[in-house]
């Protein structure tokens, strides 16, 4: 990318090049050629980190994308750490109580949280990027439950619910509710297995979560119950500074709302849009893959994932 571009797609990097601008151009007494000589400067130091992507994730664990805060290191870490580097910038991260995080990024002082399941509700504040991990909701309960294969089985059960968490359909399915707040996956087993809930869904990971567990012969996963395999998503803010949208002419209204079906899209000239490009870079590259592997055992492939992320 053009060092000026670069730049310029940064919302506070532009203002101080074109003040410095104004200053040697227009006010300035300083020779032609050392104008230019120092504004190349400028552009050169200023490409060199482009910006600082926040992530921002609670304080709990999510195995093996997460450790418990402080202790950032995972496959999260590791697979925007290269996306952000792709694109000249550096990812700093921020961990709090997951209220306090989606706050942010409501506010724009957060860029995205790393694994967000596109619901509509959540898109008046973030904007859903494929990340190149495959997604598969499965559900948990105790052993005694028989195999669910759809939400009407779950009629006068409690559905464990992250906070943040939506089930619109819960009053039409006769499901009741329960969103403690900070639900890692340990927490949601305990809760099963001393039935304050009865059922809990959530993406493929936890099966990471119940195959080693002390306990895992009084539990059952059902991998049947609620959807196919799909792409996991991160949420980008959509009042980060890094934020731009256009119209989307490829958004068509007679199809439901998805990442990949949405009245806007971003601007090319936006970070948004250069790190979802990486992001898809990283996927085609295989990196993606082999790092899903390196902390599952399992490659997206063998779940019916392709590398070009389309089904």
């Amino acid at each position: 990318m053009p060092l000026i571009i670069q730049v310029l797609s940064d919302p506070h990097l532009s203002k101080c090049y074109l003040y410095l601008r104004h200053m040697l151009f227009v006010k300035s007494g300083v020779m032609p050629l050392l104008r230019f000589g120092l504004l190349y400067l400028f552009l050169i130091s200023s490409a060199a980190s482009a910006c600082d992507l926040t992530m921002g994730y609670r304080t709990t664990s999510r195995l093996p994308n997460i450790q418990a805060a402080p202790n950032n290191n995972g496959l999260y870490l590791d697979l925007y750490s290269e996306a952000a580097k792709r694109i000249n910038c550096t990812l700093k991260v921020v961990r709090a109580p997951k209220n306090r995080i989606i706050r942010g990024i409501k506010m724009g002082n957060i860029d995205f949280y790393p694994g967000y399941t596109f619901e509509e509700q959540r898109t008046e504040y973030a904007y859903f990027i494929p990340n190149g991990l495959p997604a598969k909701p499965i559900g948990l309960s105790r052993i005694e439950m028989p195999e669910v294969h759809s939400y009407e089985d779950l009629q006068g059960k409690t559905l464990l619910v992250a906070l943040g968490g939506v089930m619109a359909d819960a009053k039409k399915y006769g499901i009741s509710l329960r969103t403690p707040a900070e639900l890692s996956f340990p927490k949601a087993i305990q809760f099963i297995l001393d039935k304050n809930a009865d059922f809990f869904k959530d993406e493929v990971g936890l099966a990471y979560y119940v195959k080693d567990h002390p306990r895992k012969n009084e539990l059952r996963l059902h991998t049947d119950c609620c959807g196919p395999l799909t792409e996991f998503t991160l949420g980008f803010s959509k009042t980060s500074p890094y934020y731009k949208e256009i119209k989307n002419p490829a958004y068509n209204e007679n199809e439901a709302l998805s990442p990949h079906n949405f009245p806007v899209t971003l601007h090319p000239h936006s970070i948004a849009y250069q790190f979802q490009q990486a992001l898809q870079q990283l996927q085609a590259e295989d990196f993606t893959g082999k790092l899903y592997k390196q902390y599952y055992g399992i490659h997206p492939s063998t779940l019916g994932m392709r590398l070009d992320n389309r089904k």
